[in-house]
């Protein structure tokens, strides 16, 4: 295997599965599959197959996020899914996700912990920017390229902003005090 190829990890039912990308695309068969019985076992049964050692790295790495923090590894993994949308992604004319708002929300995850994640879906807007929907109640946030905005309510009223300069502390501060 030429260790110049790009593989992406993935660890669905407790197993770990290493895809070769191909043009862009990811290979439809596993490179490697291995049970997730523990992190020691996996990172043994890595160092036998033919990966270089960054792409090694990658896997432990993921792996560590995996199994200690899975609502931050799910967010990591929709903003991959959602950085691969394209124009008119939902048939309609959507702008693909922006390069901007993808990045501001990577730095907020940078910074974040599990638990932050928990409570909050992310989707993608027609205007090309991110949404996170409180999965506890009526609670959302809208992430542009420079700029969000939030809405909550909930028993104790309404609360909302518009046009907040983003920074990813101001921004976590937010997702922390509406969830």
């Amino acid at each position: 295997m030429d260790n110049s190829n790009k593989f992406s990890i993935f660890a669905p039912e407790n197993r770990i599965v290493i895809m070769e990308e191909k043009d862009m695309m990811i290979a439809s068969e596993p490179v490697a599959s291995h049970p997730l019985t523990s992190y020691a076992d996996v990172m043994e049964y890595l160092h036998t197959i033919r990966i270089s050692r960054e792409d090694k790295q990658k896997v432990a790495d993921r792996i560590s996020v995996e199994l200690k923090e899975p609502a931050l590894s799910a967010a990591y993994d929709r903003l991959e899914h959602l950085g691969q949308l394209q124009n008119n992604w939902d048939g309609d004319g959507a702008k693909k996700v922006s390069y901007d708002a993808l990045r501001n929300l990577r730095r907020v995850l940078l910074i974040s912990d599990n638990d932050d994640w928990k409570f909050w879906m992310i989707s993608p807007a027609p205007n090309g920017s991110l949404g996170l929907q409180s999965k506890l109640h009526t609670a959302s946030i809208s992430v542009g390229d420079s700029e969000f905005s939030f809405y909550s309510e909930n028993s104790e009223g309404e609360d909302w902003d518009d046009n907040i300069k983003f920074t990813p502390s101001g921004f976590l501060e937010i997702m922390r005090r509406i969830v």
